[in-house]
């Protein structure tokens, strides 16, 4: 069977627990938990929350199987800031902190995994600053781990926006707690070889979120919508052994999310039995 989840963040127009419901109801096995004021406010979430959320995943019968932690507007009105690589250290601080949270709201809930990424590179701050300062960012990330795992998710536009960028790092740091978070439509976006990308990375990946591209360009397509070859995507993760979640990302979806629900699984799990047949 297909590990499917849907990322929260598309269903950001309901209450969370709703939200539960809805993925579960839609057949998927799990869901993918997203910090937003509307659903998890890492400076407002406390035990009370973490009860009532834990509750509608057991009732609902799905697990959480990763926290996305990205924010993009939980810090500033400027989208993504500040990030790991700000250029002052009060803003590094800050999203430290935030990612932090993230981990022990993971803990709380029994979520393994959150994704997070590197930001993006301000004109004013170097390449050799912005890996300084990014590695000494995971270092104290690490550090706070408990028993959930830190999987860095490659964006377009951002410092670290390829797979083979994450994979480096990943290798120097050596940490069974660092891991990455694929994107196979951000591969599509910024990879030449984005099925290749898959492959060579997948031995370091904890979670998988997917979505259709059309052309290369960055805009969340639903599942069969776009360019994306599944089939051979599938392929590639069975025959080298991937067991982690595919993870639906459609955050732009989120004012028809029943049908962008439906339809991301029939398609997916059409192209996943196609690749098992092959």
């Amino acid at each position: 069977m297909l590990k499917s989840s849907y990322n929260a963040n598309g269903l950001r127009s309901v209450p969370v627990e709703e939200a539960v419901r809805a993925v579960a109801d839609a057949g998927y096995q799990a869901i993918e938990l997203s910090l937003h004021p509307q659903h998890i406010d890492p400076f407002a979430f406390g035990p009370a929350d973490a009860d009532r959320l834990s509750g509608a995943l057991e009732r609902s019968g799905i697990v959480a199987c990763c926290l996305a932690a990205g924010a993009d507007n939980l810090l500033s009105d400027e989208r993504f800031e500040p990030s790991l690589i700000h250029p002052t250290r009060e803003g590094r601080e800050q999203r430290i902190d935030l990612i932090q949270r993230a981990l022990d709201i993971a803990a709380d809930l029994g979520v393994p995994v959150i994704n997070f990424a590197s930001g993006i590179r301000k004109p004013e701050v170097s390449e050799q600053d912005a890996d300084r300062w990014l590695r000494e960012g995971l270092t104290r990330l690490i550090d706070h781990c408990d028993g959930v795992k830190l999987a860095m998710e490659p964006e377009p536009g951002f410092f670290v926006e390829t797979n083979d960028h994450a994979i480096s790092l990943i290798d120097d740091f050596a940490s069974p707690d660092f891991t990455l978070a694929q994107d196979l439509g951000h591969c599509r976006v910024v990879e030449e070889d984005y099925l290749g990308s898959v492959a060579r990375s997948l031995r370091a990946t904890s979670v998988i979120q997917v979505e259709d591209i059309k052309g290369r360009h960055h805009y969340h397509e639903i599942p069969g919508d776009g360019d994306i070859d599944f089939r051979s995507f599938f392929r590639i993760c069975r025959e080298q052994g991937y067991e982690g979640y595919y993870s639906v990302e459609l955050y732009n979806h989120s004012d028809d999310f029943d049908a962008a629900l439906k339809r991301s699984i029939a398609y997916l799990q059409e192209q996943y039995d196609a690749a098992a047949a092959a």
